[in-house]
């Protein structure tokens, strides 16, 4: 297999760490050769958070190379804005239509937020595959807003390789304890999204 090559973002307290290591376990659950690396930055305030996930059968670096990310798996819309700059053409994009705190570059706007409408307006333009999902309104009907992340890695798992029951011995490995049953529907909510 190519190596694919994922890019988890968000800003801290999302789960970005967490999904990188779900789906790097996946990975490596299911054979592949993968490598990993997480830039956290000012992430215990609320600051950027990424994690390259990069898996195949043979791969050398653990850092996407620029323009080559195959999926970006964003956990804040603004922080989609940051990374999309790192895909070619024609790749696919999960993102979370959660606003996030909002970043200086775009408070200083006069109206304060770029609209949902224009964010997706310039993504379409570079990503063959954009699907915008309201993790947070799945997670809060689940009954836990904390498996908001999960979602998305559920809808990320069908753009991957790696069958469904590696996600699920890995979820099960890497939550916390008495959390498994939640996490396990949620990974299927984002799953079964259409």
């Amino acid at each position: 297999m190519d190596t694919q090559n994922i890019l988890v973002c968000g800003i801290g307290g999302q789960g970005v760490v967490l999904a990188g290591k779900i789906i790097s376990h996946a990975a490596f659950e299911k054979g592949f050769d993968v490598k990993t690396s997480e830039v956290h930055g000012m992430s215990q305030r609320g600051g950027s958070v990424s994690t390259h996930i990069r898996f195949g059968d043979k791969v050398f670096s653990p850092l996407i190379p620029g323009q080559s990310a195959d999926i970006l798996l964003s956990f804040d819309i603004y922080e989609t804005l940051r990374y999309a700059r790192d895909f070619a053409d024609k790749k696919t994009l999960i993102i979370s239509s959660n606003y996030g705190k909002i970043p200086l570059w775009a408070s200083a706007r006069e109206n304060d937020r770029i609209s949902i409408a224009e964010i997706s307006g310039a993504l379409k333009i570079n990503f063959d595959k954009l699907l915008m999902v309201n993790n947070k309104e799945t997670a809060m009907s689940l009954g836990n807003i904390k498996v908001a992340n999960i979602i998305l890695i559920g809808l990320l798992s069908k753009f991957t390789d790696i069958e469904e029951d590696f996600w699920l011995k890995v979820i099960k490995d890497n939550v916390p304890k008495k959390t498994e049953e939640i996490n396990i529907k949620s990974f299927l909510a984002g799953r079964n999204e259409k």
